[in-house]
């Protein structure tokens, strides 16, 4: 089998070009007549859970040369749609500059989230953006695929940007896996996820059938429904059936989603970031799936804290040392040795996956080792840690975070146009 390919979800947030809150104009902004591509289905950029967001698709390539130049094409409409309608579209989540609406338009999934975990369980999960990456399944090897991508969680101390709510608090490193993962405060507490390794397919497709099951039944359950006195009446069991399956169903870390083009893997833990960032995490995993699967390197799963990525095995963390690098990661970002060191390791590995003219790609990432990631500067820069930032302050969070996004694409332009 040839060299994998990846795609990426990147999903952001308009904001008004002068005072950095949240602009509800995304209907307007996805409608324009630069938005179409012939390549995709839909436009370049597509709907999301509220009226402030995009998502940008970018097509599947095994060069991430070519997935630059689709992204930066797509910055350039981004840019040009964005100055018509006197807008920004920063990679950043809510901070708490404005309070977006939610997007009449999907519904047909918000409603099934809204009768299982209520009201507020959705207003805190639907203003968090990020970025999703799919890759190629390696059919000989999906084991070891799906355990190799579960290690990768501690990377969202790499992505993180969600250090402010939507509330304007102070939600440590990364609001948003807290938000989605925490067994206690997460949206889905009430049905927690298992985020572990596999032995076997089947235990990947039996806990995939198993969350289904407990999310069909809680939907069925008529005093969910009924605790909710706005909830409309037609949106029933055979609605919910239509429009979650068992692969698209939940918020695990890896979903296994056979019907994408020849079948991939998509991972959900990061992040919305800048463009140098999210193309840096798009280089890690491939580079460090393709090395796995094209050096036939051994996967195995350490019954220690000891781990190691090398050409000859590697070594993922056991799962108690892998829960612990999340919680690090979650709490302190890049700032705790372990997860430093455990990352540094992870790139020096993935770097020798890529191709040699493509593996400054990974240079942010580096970067953020060295320094603290985004999630972090950005604090600092309002002036350190505080419980609860104003509304003034989001705003000035979102403009640095703009700021920063394009002094990357900046760089990107650069070293693509030197390759030309």
């Amino acid at each position: 089998m040839g060299p994998l390919k990846i795609a990426v979800e990147h999903e952001r947030g308009l904001h008004d070009a002068t005072d950095f809150t949240v602009a509800n104009i995304a209907p307007q902004f996805l409608a324009h007549v630069l938005n179409k591509d012939e390549k995709r289905e839909t436009g370049y950029f597509v709907k999301e859970g509220t009226l402030h967001q995009t998502e940008f698709n970018s097509v599947p390539s095994s060069s991430l040369h070519e997935l630059c130049q689709d992204f930066l094409k797509a910055e350039k409409i981004s840019d040009q749609i964005s100055a018509e309608l006197g807008v920004v579209n920063i990679p950043i989540s809510e901070t708490g500059a404005g309070l977006a609406d939610l997007n009449p338009a999907t519904t047909h999934r918000t409603h099934g989230y809204r009768a299982i975990f209520g009201k507020e369980a959705v207003q805190r999960l639907i203003r968090i953006s990020g970025i999703h990456l799919h890759v190629d399944q390696y059919p000989e090897r999906l084991v070891d695929q799906f355990n190799a991508l579960t290690a990768l969680r501690p990377t969202i101390a790499f992505t993180s940007t969600s250090s402010i709510s939507h509330e304007g608090k102070n939600s440590v490193n990364c609001h948003r896996y807290i938000v989605i993962a925490d067994p206690i405060t997460g949206v889905f507490a009430a049905i927690p996820e298992e985020r572990g390794y596999i032995t076997s397919m089947d235990d990947l497709l039996k806990r995939d059938i198993e969350r289904y099951g407990k999310w069909m039944a809680a939907f069925a359950s008529p005093q969910n429904r009924q605790a909710d006195q706005d909830f409309p009446p037609a949106y029933d069991l055979g609605t919910f059936r239509k429009h979650f399956e068992p692969e698209n169903t939940g918020y695990p870390d890896v979903r296994f989603r056979p019907k994408i083009g020849q079948g991939t893997y998509e991972l959900r833990i990061n992040d919305t970031a800048p463009l140098d960032i999210v193309l840096a995490q798009a280089a890690v995993v491939l580079g460090y799936v393709n090395r796995i699967m094209q050096e036939a390197v051994p996967v195995e799963i350490s019954r220690t804290k000891q781990s190691y990525f090398n050409p000859n095995k590697v070594l993922l963390p056991s799962p108690e040392t892998l829960s612990d690098y999340t919680s690090l990661a979650v709490k302190n970002g890049l700032q705790h040795p372990e997860v430093n060191t455990y990352l540094h390791n992870l790139l020096e590995f993935a770097k020798q996956g890529l191709p040699p003219q493509e593996r400054h790609f990974l240079q942010p990432l580096y970067e953020l080792l060295a320094e603290d990631n985004l999630a972090s500067q950005v604090l600092n820069y309002l002036g350190g840690h505080k419980p609860t930032y104003s509304p003034a302050e989001a705003a000035r969070a979102n403009q640095w975070m703009w700021k920063r996004h394009k002094k990357g694409v900046a760089v990107l332009q650069e070293r693509m146009e030197k390759r030309i």
